[in-house]
């Protein structure tokens, strides 16, 4: 998720005072039902600003990303300091009076206000600044009102990406939908294209699958698709509501648009398999992208996991090494072939297993080739680790494979032991 910092004030945590913030806000109540007041534009301006400076101080000055020495100059020190699990992840939680503060990895990660002021300062402030607007016919208040509207959207954002981690997705999508609602007055004219595909993932993860829709289409109008991620979500809302069929269209143009996208690849196939059609259908899609982009690696690797997919090794195996002949630096093209062959190692040792203990040339002969196909995996996974070290999978079945020629040379053993020490650091 995405968190804009906003600075509202300077003032740390320590110098707030609640007491006087509440009675600020009678002030501002009172002012609001004064008929001499209530139709200055300055009146509203003021009162939003107090709701912006509010809901700064209700999180105590914090904000997304501060290291637990800044929160203790600027915040101050907690009540109580604890350290909770949320989602398998150890988290530092810090006890305030009013909110509760979760470090992750010495970073602010998320809060949660346990004793407001007053509720949902944000959408009074923008109910002011809309009123403010109403009134300001002549423009005289223009700049002022886009410098606070700019500043509100940034507050919106952060408190939907709090939402957000959270998982409060409905008060996610609100403060996502809050932030297009002030891009789009004329007074401001801003798209904010991101946030179209957030608020259409917070309203679908929220349930609200039918008002997710919009979001998303506007999001690809926009081209924002978050590497084809967009694509598959709006099928799936699609799908959830029993209309896959208008949603198919989507991982079509997804396919075609980010054919390296699996998700998208992997719905399109299971939509042809529950439609009881052919799923190399898909290839027509493949071959006429291919026609059109022939140097294009990521195709041909989609079309080598599609015939992956269906069972097809022969044909993965001729896609995926012209995927690399175009990309020397294919890394999922490496680890794919490695893992095909190594996959066919592994069921001609399930074979060898069943083979009955007076029958032992039959089991050597499918040792031995269980033994071909995992040499024949090796150079693709050192290919594979050669172009990305880091991964885990690599190192993995580099180990395994090592281990299991470990004692047919020095080379060998030196080998997995490498791999084995890699793998324990990772």
């Amino acid at each position: 998720m995405l968190f804009v910092a906003v600075m509202v004030t300077a003032q740390t945590s320590k110098e707030i005072n609640f007491d006087q913030y509440a009675k600020k806000v009678e002030k501002s109540n009172a002012e609001i039902q004064d008929p001499k007041k209530n139709t200055k534009d300055a009146t509203w301006i003021k009162r939003g600003e107090l709701m912006i400076d509010l809901f700064d101080a209700q999180i105590l000055r914090a904000y997304v990303g501060m290291d637990p020495n800044t929160f203790m100059l600027v915040v101050g020190k907690p009540i109580q300091q604890e350290k909770v699990e949320v989602d398998g992840v150890q988290l530092d939680k810090y006890v305030m009076e009013r909110v509760n503060f979760y470090f992750n990895n010495g970073q602010l990660e998320r809060w949660e206000v346990t004793k407001p002021v007053i509720d949902k300062p944000l959408d009074l402030a923008l109910e002011s600044f809309l009123k403010a607007i109403e009134i300001n016919t002549k423009g005289k208040s223009t700049k002022k009102l886009q410098e606070n509207l700019v500043k509100l959207k940034g507050l919106y954002v952060n408190e939907g990406s709090n939402q957000y981690t959270l998982k409060d997705y409905k008060g996610a999508f609100e403060s996502f939908k809050k932030v297009i609602e002030i891009g789009t007055l004329p007074i401001l004219n801003q798209k904010d294209t991101a946030i179209y595909y957030y608020a259409g993932l917070s309203a679908q993860l929220a349930g609200l699958l039918e008002e997710s829709i919009p979001y998303y289409q506007k999001s690809i109008e926009l081209g924002f698709t978050n590497d084809g991620a967009v694509y598959f979500n709006i099928f799936d809302a699609y799908k959830n509501l029993n209309k896959g069929d208008e949603g198919l269209k989507y991982l079509e143009e997804g396919f075609i648009k980010y054919p390296k996208n699996t998700n998208v690849l992997f719905s399109l196939i299971s939509y042809y398999i529950d439609k009881q059609e052919d799923p190399t259908k898909i290839l027509v899609y493949i071959d006429k992208a291919i026609e059109t982009e022939p140097n294009n690696s990521s195709l041909y690797f989609a079309k080598g996991t599609l015939y992956d997919r269906l069972g097809d090794g022969e044909n993965a195996l001729e896609a995926y090494k012209k995927a690399i002949e175009i990309d020397p630096n294919f890394f999922d093209a490496y680890y794919n072939i490695g893992a095909l062959y190594f996959n066919k190692g592994v069921k001609y040792i399930e074979e060898a297993n069943k083979v009955p203990a007076r029958e032992l040339d039959k089991y050597d002969a499918l040792m031995e080739k269980a033994n071909a196909e995992f040499k024949n995996s090796m150079p693709y996974m050192e290919q594979a680790y050669k172009v990305n070290p880091n991964s885990k999978e690599a190192v993995e079945a580099l180990k395994n494979i090592y281990f299991r020629f470990r004692n047919e040379s020095q080379e060998m053993l030196d080998k997995y032991n490498e791999f084995n020490e890699k793998a324990k650091q990772m």
